[in-house]
């Protein structure tokens, strides 16, 4: 079980909440790592957009380079400045 999961499950959080919804964690000043990735929608140096379940995460920045991609997970380097959950619809 990965970290932010058992915080959540000792904290009561629903269980669709814990296993489906999106999730950062921030490394001020040197990269961020995202769990339940759909796709990503937009990328550049400056910005990415990622599509998950429930929205999307919408991050700003300077340098971007996308280190890690794969089975849902997200790891990216650059200096992050912002990081925007916008909510889907429905």
């Amino acid at each position: 079980m990965r970290l932010t999961d058992e915080i959540l499950s000792r904290l009561g959080i629903e269980e669709e909440i814990l296993f489906s919804g999106a999730k950062v964690v921030l490394y001020a000043g040197t990269c961020a790592y995202f769990e339940n990735v759909l796709s990503i929608a937009a990328f550049s140096p400056e910005a990415l957009v990622l599509r998950v379940r429930t929205g999307e995460v919408r991050v700003e920045g300077k340098q971007f380079v996308v280190a890690h991609y794969g089975a849902g997970d997200l790891l990216l380097r650059g200096d992050i400045q912002k990081i925007e959950f916008v909510g889907g619809e429905g």
